[in-house]
């Protein structure tokens, strides 16, 4: 791998040097993808002058590529909320077949993604749950779900 363009643009930024040194450290031993990946984040710390607002947005960048992945994997579509309808949380609208993600316009990526893992997760406890008390009617246990869901939530504590 070629060495990173600091030689032939050096900054006075010492922010940027430590940026650049810790690349090159990343670098050794890397797979040549992963090397040429690194070689552009260096370029752009070069260009920009800001190794923090550079690995922000590399960062929500990788975020919005995991966020996009997981919907998908979910049979979710994305859809960005305008700017006068904001909100600071997103909103999943499940349905038969998946749903939609409502993302409000600006939030990062890292927090949609956090967020979006929640509901994922909650979403999957709702369907545990509701097979479970499917699971008890089939056996023959007749209680009605706030019953049912009292001695659950009981038992798991």
């Amino acid at each position: 791998m070629e060495q990173l363009p600091t030689a032939s643009a050096p900054s006075r930024s010492t922010a940027v040097q430590r940026a650049l040194s810790d690349i090159e450290t990343a670098k050794a031993g890397a797979e040549p993808a992963v090397a040429d990946f690194l070689d552009h984040v260096a370029q752009l710390i070069v260009q920009h002058g800001d190794p923090d607002a550079v690995l922000a947005r590399v960062i929500d960048a990788l975020a919005f590529e995991d966020l996009k992945a997981a919907a998908v994997a979910h049979g979710l579509t994305l859809h960005t909320t305008r700017a006068d309808e904001q909100s600071v949380r997103l909103l999943v609208i499940w349905t038969h077949d998946g749903g939609m993600v409502l993302i409000p316009q600006g939030l990062p990526p890292r927090t949609a993604l956090h967020q979006l893992r929640a509901a994922l997760a909650e979403r999957a406890e709702e369907e545990r749950l509701a097979r479970d008390f499917q699971d008890s009617v089939a056996h023959g246990h007749a209680e009605d779900f706030a019953t049912w869901y009292a001695r659950v939530t009981k038992a798991a504590r």
